[in-house]
């Protein structure tokens, strides 16, 4: 008997919306082993509209490097919908994307879609009408708590989303709220379950128990201000472990290794390029540094490391640091100065421990060990009653 298939498309843009499908993937084999076909791509490249690849990609680039220009574009999309949203969006700049996108799920027959990306969300359900397939689709937000109109596409069965707040930004951008469904953000559960102890993982990472660890990352780019901000720890021989996650970006990872040579420093430098195991770091930090996107910030609170946000390139990831500066479990760094004077703050009081309290005490924080369980609870459940036919309305 062949297994139903779920395909699970998004566009790797840094880590942003492949972790969140990356884990659900996880939660799917887990729950339910050898039962379906599971498989996430990258669409827009999988499908072969190359060039589209090539744009998407280099814009994101452009994005995280760019801020000013990023926040900018997001209040007109947002100033502007309808007409930006998805629906209307994708069609008219990326046609190849359309085109190929559709006759890539034509091919591959789902018996579900569950996208974590809008783009993708979009021409699967395009696709839907166009073949008149009897499947759903599924989008999930990977924006917490602000997204944009790229989200709003009233042709899917279910857009699925992390908060309240997220579901009434979709709706104030035209989403009709029967199709919004609430579920906490997608953590990986090897977050939560660690298969070696914190002793035995300092001690491998070489930890100095004498002094706090300090996690430092831009994402999977690499791509922020992450680099100076490390270079000067370290100068400053801050009574830190500090690890160095430079993600893609080798020119950080180069400069970080040089300045360990040639200058000697009480901080305990810790260099990484990309790599793929974060919750290890994580578990044995004390602190985070990073931009403002929804894994990064989700994973260390997951982690119980309170966050300095360094920059955000989007309002959508505004959003997460003012969840973080409301319940008083993350700190806004937006420049040197301001950074500075929170990291003396650390280190002159116990307001790190404060912190660290404070992210016990929120539920919905509570509720993220699960979260991954309880969205492929809910896939399952809609690929076992799939529509009987589609009929364009």
């Amino acid at each position: 008997m062949l297994k139903k298939r779920i395909l699970i498309p998004m566009i790797e843009v840094g880590s942003g919306h492949k972790m969140p499908a990356l884990s659900i993937r996880d939660a799917l084999e887990n729950m339910y082993p050898e039962q379906y076909q599971i498989d996430v791509v990258d669409f827009v490249k999988e499908s072969g509209a190359l060039k589209v690849d090539k744009f998407i990609k280099e814009s994101w680039d452009y994005a995280l490097d760019h801020p000013s220009a990023t926040k900018y574009a997001n209040a007109i999309l947002n100033f502007l919908h309808p007409l930006t949203q998805s629906r209307l969006f994708v069609p008219a700049f990326f046609n190849e994307f359309v085109k190929k996108g559709i006759e890539y799920i034509h091919k591959y027959k789902p018996d579900i879609i569950f996208s974590t990306h809008f783009f993708c969300g979009t021409i699967s359900s395009m696709a839907r009408e166009k073949y008149r397939l009897p499947i759903k689709v599924i989008d999930y937000m990977t924006d917490p708590i602000i997204g944009h109109s790229w989200w709003v596409d009233n042709s899917l069965d279910y857009i699925l989303v992390a908060s309240e707040n997220a579901k009434e930004y979709l709706v104030r951008q035209g989403a009709l709220p029967d199709k919004i469904r609430i579920f906490p953000f997608p953590i990986n559960r090897r977050f939560f379950d660690l298969s070696t102890d914190y002793k035995a993982l300092k001690e491998r990472y070489h930890i100095d128990e004498s002094k706090f660890t300090v996690l430092i990352s831009s994402g999977g780019q690499g791509i922020g201000n992450s680099c100076e901000y490390a270079k000067e720890i370290y100068k400053r021989e801050l009574p830190f472990n500090l690890i160095a996650v430079c993600g893609k970006n080798e020119t950080m990872k180069n400069e970080l290794e040089e300045l360990k040579r040639m200058v000697k420093s009480k901080t305990n430098l810790l260099i990484f390029g990309f790599i793929n195991n974060m919750n290890e770091l994580l578990s044995i930090s004390d602190l985070s540094i990073s931009k403002a996107g929804a894994s990064s910030t989700f994973e260390s609170l997951a982690s119980g490391s309170p966050i300095i946000f360094t920059h955000w390139a989007g309002y959508n990831e505004k959003g997460n640091i003012d969840f973080c500066l409301q319940n008083r479990i993350g700190w806004y760094g937006s420049n040197k100065k301001s950074f500075f004077e929170i990291i003396d703050s650390i280190l002159s009081s116990d307001i790190l421990n404060e912190y660290k309290n404070n992210i016990k005490t929120i539920s919905y924080l509570g509720d993220l060990k699960n979260s991954t369980e309880m969205i492929a609870k809910f896939i399952v459940q809609n690929i076992e009653q799939p529509l009987e036919s589609y009929i364009v309305s």
